[in-house]
């Protein structure tokens, strides 16, 4: 990337919202022409990518097993030859902070199209969601981009945020997080509740304090944050094989990328969303994992 050009991180969602017919994904289903448009105020980088549906009862992501994809960069040019099963292609789905790279990375023009299609040879999915993870490229100096001093001290540190009592089907928008007064702060991941019974269906989104988003969409936090331990199913055989984490995944924390640079008392929002269809108003914690940097 050229010093006259800064990276922003951006997660791009095309799910339901996006396209109503990934509500409901039936079983011998054939979805074509799946539309990601990128938004116009900047080109887009395309590092990683996950995928997927609401939690169930079972508490797992067994009905992705069948799901075949295809996908294009910005000028329809399909990247696989074939459908390919999603199983196929990364552990966990991408789940759990653990989403597929891409390398090399693809270059998407401001209000290019990102064109997506897809079988279902397994059961139904509901809600089904796609995430395509990476960075927005801009001018220098065009957007808000802290740094790092020219001489700093730093160590690694974590913020608990806490959230009180969220209802089940609730949306609370401009959360503010705040950065201590005794050094500046950078974000490089997250660890947070994933695939816990009643907050199987959280969701957030991301902005600076311009309230300018890092997201499109709302992002599960297990598609943004690691958790452990944690339960994924493999699919092998005629149910799920529930088997715990191994190397890198869901027991390590997700990460931001680039990282977020947050000048101390300086704020970053957040906008919460709750789906879970059972349950009552329930506290968490998720942890904002980086380090802190100090001038001598």
């Amino acid at each position: 990337m050229t010093p006259n050009l800064q990276r922003r991180h951006y997660d791009y969602v095309l799910g339901p919202n996006q396209d109503v017919r990934l509500a409901s994904v039936a079983s011998g289903a054939v979805i074509q022409e799946i539309l990601l448009t990128m938004d116009d105020d900047a080109p887009f980088v395309l590092t990683s990518r996950a995928v997927r549906y609401a939690q169930d009862a079972s508490m797992t992501q067994f009905n992705l097993v069948g799901l075949k994809t295809r996908w294009t960069g910005p000028q329809r040019d399909y990247r696989q030859t074939d459908f390919v099963l999603e199983s196929l292609q990364m552990a966990y789905y991408g789940q759990g902070g653990c989403p597929k790279p891409i390398a090399p990375s693809i270059l998407y023009p401001a209000r290019s199209v990102l064109m997506l299609d897809l079988i279902n040879t397994g059961p139904t999915i509901t809600n089904l969601s796609f995430f395509f993870r990476g960075y927005k490229v801009y001018p220098a100096g065009t957007v808000s981009a802290a740094t790092y001093p020219s001489r700093m001290q730093s160590e690694t540190f974590a913020y608990p945020v806490y959230v009180s009592a969220l209802g089940i089907a609730e949306t609370r928008l401009n959360q503010i997080f705040t950065v201590k007064q005794d050094a500046d702060f950078v974000v490089r991941g997250g660890q947070g509740i994933v695939g816990t019974s009643g907050f199987a269906e959280v969701s957030v989104k991301f902005k600076d304090h311009q309230k300018n988003p890092y997201s499109n969409d709302f992002v599960p936090l297990d598609i943004l944050f690691g958790a452990a331990p944690v339960n994924n199913s493999i699919p092998v055989g005629a149910s799920p094989n529930l088997v715990a984490p191994f190397g890198t995944g869901p027991g390590q924390m997700g990460l931001f990328y680039p990282e977020i640079y947050l000048p101390k008392n300086t704020q970053l929002l957040y906008d919460l969303q709750r789906n879970d269809p059972t349950g009552a108003a329930a506290s968490f914690t998720f942890n904002l994992i980086g380090g802190k940097v100090f001038v001598p």
